[in-house]
């Protein structure tokens, strides 16, 4: 959900220089997307790392059939 927010805003972002008829200066619009858009990217990182982060399970696994090994 919070990741099609993001894609949302960064969408109605990108073009509302090309629907609205008041007078956008590009490269300051631009400053501006690229500033918002770092902030969200942040934010949807976490998210994503927290919840697709590395398992440790896996780690404890393989440690077991070392030993057994052994």
């Amino acid at each position: 959900m919070v990741v099609g927010i993001f894609m949302f805003i960064t969408a109605f972002m990108a073009i509302y220089p090309l629907v609205t008829d008041t007078n956008v200066g590009l490269n300051d619009y631009a400053d501006f997307f690229a500033k918002t858009a770092s902030v969200y990217t942040g934010i949807i990182v976490v998210i994503i790392g927290y919840y697709f982060g590395r398992s440790t399970e896996l780690k404890k696994k393989n440690e077991v059939e070392t030993k057994l090994d052994e």
